[in-house]
Parts: structure tokens; C-alpha cells; sequence
């Protein structure tokens, strides 16, 4: 048994989890996190359409579009202090035939009743807008503050915040269950490596919500995996997509999406497809091929399947019921954030703020600290930076070590030694190869890592302590080694 107390667990890392623990790090309380996971942002946080939505698409009055209006004006002070990029780029909703205008129109009075810009266009403005994407669409439902955003930079800044602020983060640490208080509330929480005592407990496990409220013994609710599937296209062809790009939305989806990258690549999806194998991120060819024709239509001339450098999925939490954000009725210690679907970037703060006003009315006092960081240190990142600049930030320092160099280790996302280094020993390091392609997008270009996964893991072992070759790709057990010629 844990030899600490702590007034408040959280249990999941992704976003959500994230933004909750960074908000409650600002309160004057002991913090610990729990993740299953051997890094942050391993789930639906690491593989979605990295939108910072307006909300303009969401029935006005829920829930789920209160904090995203609540949380959308906030995007450029968040990301300055979290150091996450952000583009307000605009978002297309197109039409292609009459039936898409009359959905696009509905768009637009949800729009202005929520107060969000949004204007019909089409003819020479929608041309200007589009340029040459989607040449056969005759008319859209313009938004200009629609975002693109970087949701794992985002999901690892709002950890390192919260770990420099006092939160006690403990990865590769699956919750397995509780012990309560004879009142019911949780007075304990159960990993493989004891028990923990706790104070109150936060339920931001995505979509294992549902195995932790069962565990707790509190309310039953259903969660299930919702597979989106994903082609990620070259950046040589990503300034020919000059905005969000999607498909009017029907009754039985919100369509498909061409969106612009905050890394200048294109991402094209996803599907939404129902199953129960939490684990299954894997894609198939039909999927995609279906995938693809759907989204031709956004795409202008030029852009091919060839342009197509990655495939992958992700699973977002489908629940019974979307946003279940309350105090548990049966156990009154245990506050739920689950159910937070596909816009759960878009409203992680918004939320993290509704979770401890709950925390703080229905569960515990949370005073607030005398003092806590706003912010994160700035990692200087040469695909950032201006190139009259980089050549003074990036120049070598007499007597540096070889991963504090500004040598450029990844070719085709321009990352350099330093930067690498930087993540490898920062608040919440990276500690494999996936972690360090999270933080830096070091083996996530063109070439997949081919050229430079050696370089990555010799950086990375130096941090570690493992051999180059015995460097994790991901969870424990998934080695990457040196083919031996």
C-alpha cells in the first residue's frame, strides 16, 4: 500500500484527462494520475482530425457545444502557453447538389444562433476560398474561425503543465479497482502496484469509462470503440488544400473531412464504425479505398493516391450517452468524464473547468494555490523557426554534447538532436520511439523513419539507459532493433 495519500486521482491521459489534471494542478491539493498506457496520449488523443472546432455544427443548448463555445475564444492563450501550434484557417462545408444546400442552410441558422461567423458562398467566392479543392462543389457554408490544432503537442502540454505544477503522473499504471469507505465513497485505488488512498477520484478513462465505473461500483454505463480510419497525405501537396474541407453532413454522419495539418501534411478521413475490440486500430484496404473515394471530391487535381504516405486508426469512446460530466450517484466521490466523443479537443479545457467547479460544489474544497506555472518552457524546433533566426538559435556550442547539437537528425520533418534530447529528459519525457515521433514528428515524415529510427534510438538509449537496439518502440515488449546485414 502506497505510503501517500492524495486528495484526488485521475485515471486516463489522454486530453481530457490532460486538460483535468492541468486544471486541478492550480488548486491546492495532491494530485495523482494514473495511465494504463506506457505514455500520454496513447488513444483517440494521438490519432483524430486535430480540429479546434467552432462548434458551429453542434444543436445549440447541450452540453457539448457550452464548452466548446466556452473553450474556443480561449485556443490562442492556450497554445502560447503550452507552445502548440495553431492555425485558424477556416473550415468549407460543401455542397454538390441541392440536398447538400438545404443541410447546409440548417448550418447556418444553428450557426448564428450560436453566435459563431458563418456565411453562404458561392461562385468567385467560394473559388477564392477553395481555390482549385473541391471544384465540383456549387456552393459552401463558410466558417473562418475554424482551427486546425496539434492534439498530441496539446494532450503533452497540458501534462507537462500539470506535472510542473505538482501532479503526480504514474504511466504504465492500469486502475484495477477500489476500495470504499463503508459510506460507499472510494477511500482507495487499486493498481498492480498496491492501493493508493485517495480523497475523490476522476474517471477520464475514454473508452474504458465504462470498466471503471464497474469497478467503482457506481452507475453502469456502456462504452464502445468507434473506428475512424485515416490517410495522411504529403506535405508536397498540402498547400493545395487551403482549408478544413468536408462533406455537408447527412442524417447518419458528419461526412468526410479533408484537413490541413498544422505540420502542412493533409489528413483525409475518417470512417465511424461501431465494434468491441478495444484494441483493433488496425485498417484495411476496402475501408480505405472507400475512404479515398468519398474524399476525392474535396481534393483538387494533382492531389493522388500516390500523395498517400501513411494509413492508421483511431478509436474514439462512443457511450450510450455523449458527455457524462457529474458527481456518480451511487458513489459520491466519483466524478465521470466520459463519453466525450469525437470533439473531445475541441472542449478538453472547457471541460477540465466544469470538472472542478463540480470537484469543488459537490466533493471537496480546492483552494487555489498562492502560486503555479501558466506556462511550459519553449523547446526551439527548426521546422518552427524562420530561417534567419535558425541560423543563430541552431548554431553549435563549443563543447556540447552530441544530443545537445543542433545536427538534424530527421530529414523530413527537419528535427534536430537537441530537440530530441530536450523531450527525452523534459516534465513527462519521452521513453520510446513513438513518444519521442509525439513530441518532436521525428520518424513521422515521408520516409516513416527509415532514414532516422538509428539516430532516434541512439538518443533516445542515452536518455533511457537501454541499449540503441534495445530501445522500446512503444508499450514495453514492442523492441525496435537493427536489422543485422
Amino acid at each position: 500500500m502506497s505510503s501517500r495519500s492524495y486528495d484526488i486521482a485521475v485515471i486516463g491521459a489522454g486530453v481530457i484527462g490532460a486538460a483535468i489534471a492541468a486544471q486541478l494542478s492550480r488548486y491546492a491539493v495532491r494530485v495523482v494520475w494514473f495511465e494504463a498506457a506506457h505514455d500520454v496520449a496513447e488513444g483517440a488523443s494521438k490519432a483524430n482530425s486535430a480540429i479546434a472546432c467552432t462548434g458551429f455544427d453542434m444543436a445549440p443548448g447541450s452540453l457539448e457545444s457550452d464548452l466548446i463555445l466556452q473553450t474556443n475564444p480561449q485556443w490562442e492563450n492556450i497554445c502560447r502557453a503550452l507552445d502548440v501550434p495553431l492555425r485558424r484557417i477556416g473550415a468549407l462545408s460543401l455542397a454538390f447538389d441541392d440536398g447538400d444546400s438545404d443541410s447546409l442552410r440548417n448550418l447556418l441558422n444553428q450557426a448564428r444562433e450560436a453566435g459563431i461567423e458563418a456565411e453562404l458562398i458561392a461562385g468567385d467566392a467560394l473559388r477564392r476560398e477553395a481555390r482549385t479543392a473541391a471544384p465540383s462543389a456549387i456552393e459552401a457554408l463558410h466558417v473562418p474561425r475554424e482551427g486546425i490544432i496539434d492534439p498530441i503537442r496539446l494532450t503533452v502540454g497540458l501534462a507537462k503543465l500539470a506535472v510542473l505544477n505538482g501532479v503526480e503522473l504514474r504511466c504504465s499504471t492500469p486502475v484495477t479497482g477500489f476500495r470504499h469507505h463503508p459510506s460507499g465513497a472510494i477511500s482507495h485505488v487499486v493498481t498492480p502496484t498496491g492501493a493508493t488512498a485517495v480523497g475523490a477520484v476522476v474517471n477520464a478513462a475514454g473508452v474504458n469509462a465504462d470498466l471503471i465505473t464497474d469497478a467503482a461500483v457506481a452507475e453502469p454505463f456502456t462504452m464502445w470503440p468507434r473506428k475512424g480510419q485515416f490517410l495522411l497525405l504529403d506535405r508536397a501537396v498540402g498547400h493545395l488544400v487551403p482549408k478544413i474541407m468536408c462533406t455537408a453532413p447527412t442524417p447518419h454522419t458528419r461526412g468526410i473531412y479533408a484537413v490541413p495539418t498544422t505540420n502542412r501534411t493533409v489528413l483525409v478521413g475518417p470512417t465511424a464504425v461501431d465494434g468491441d475490440d478495444r484494441g483493433d486500430k488496425t485498417t484495411d484496404g476496402d475501408t480505405l479505398d472507400a475512404v479515398w473515394a468519398r474524399a476525392e471530391r474535396l481534393l483538387p487535381e494533382g492531389v493522388e493516391r500516390r500523395h498517400v504516405t501513411k494509413t492508421f486508426s483511431g478509436l474514439r469512446p462512443a457511450s450510450d450517452r455523449t458527455y457524462r460530466i457529474e458527481v456518480s450517484a451511487k458513489v459520491p466521490n466519483l466524478v465521470h468524464a466520459a463519453g466525450i466523443r469525437s470533439t473531445g479537443v475541441s472542449a478538453a479545457p472547457g471541460v477540465a473547468s466544469y470538472v472542478a467547479d463540480l470537484i469543488g460544489a459537490e466533493v471537496m474544497e480546492l483552494p487555489v494555490k498562492s502560486s503555479v506555472r501558466e506556462s511550459i518552457p519553449v523547446i526551439p524546433r527548426l521546422a518552427e523557426i524562420d530561417t534567419d533566426v535558425a541560423a543563430t538559435a541552431f548554431t553549435a556550442r563549443p563543447g556540447a554534447a552530441p544530443d545537445e547539437h543542433p545536427i538534424v537528425v530527421c530529414a523530413c520533418e527537419h528535427v534536430t538532436a537537441a530537440e530530441i534530447a530536450a523531450e527525452c529528459r523534459g516534465p513527462v519525457p519521452a521513453t520510446s520511439l513513438d513518444g519521442v515521433r509525439k513530441r518532436t514528428r521525428a520518424t513521422a515524415g515521408r520516409c516513416q523513419g527509415a532514414y532516422c529510427s538509428v539516430g532516434v534510438s541512439f538518443i533516445l538509449s542515452a536518455a533511457t539507459g537501454d541499449q540503441p537496439g534495445e530501445v522500446r518502440h512503444g508499450e514495453p515488449g514492442s523492441h525496435w532493433e537493427t536489422p543485422v546485414r
